[in-house]
């Protein structure tokens, strides 16, 4: 299932597999470890960000309380971890309006550049590859399907 990845974390993952057999030689008591494996998030690393993370919060929240959560937290807001202590008939509004949102998205996603590139040398390298996300499963279903990653 190949994955894309930001330029950082390629050039990371470059920079970890021998270029040569001579670079690949080490010292004496040096022990070599092979990358195994890489995790990917999905949103904004494998796939361009098309979610309006603004008109989610507002709309689960409200103009007033999204102001104010945004305020208290200028890095981002939990959204899942918020509701998390909402009642039930809340919550499920809440995650109504989520998937609405998340559905939006689905109609516009588009694959990162070079995520087909770098996928396909991580499956030569025989480098695995996995994928975190918060994301809904339709979502990350339909990433497969569509670029069968």
């Amino acid at each position: 299932m190949p994955l894309l990845v930001s330029n950082c974390a390629k050039s990371f993952i470059l920079s970890t597999l021998p270029k040569s057999k001579q670079m690949s030689r080490q010292a004496p008591g040096v022990v070599k470890t092979r990358l195994r494996g890489v995790v990917f998030d999905m949103d904004g690393t494998l796939t361009v960000p098309v979610i309006d993370f603004p008109a989610m919060y507002r709309a689960v929240l409200g103009d007033e309380e999204y102001l104010r959560l945004k305020a208290e937290n200028p890095s981002g807001i939990d959204i899942l971890g918020h509701i998390d202590g909402w009642p039930p008939h809340k919550q499920r509004k809440a995650f109504d309006a989520i998937a609405e949102v998340e559905r939006q998205g689905l109609e516009r996603l588009q694959i990162m550049p070079g995520c087909a590139e770098l996928c396909a040398m991580l499956d030569s390298k025989k480098i695995r590859r996995g994928l975190i996300t918060r994301n809904t499963k339709s979502a990350v279903d339909l990433f497969h399907e569509r670029f069968g990653h």
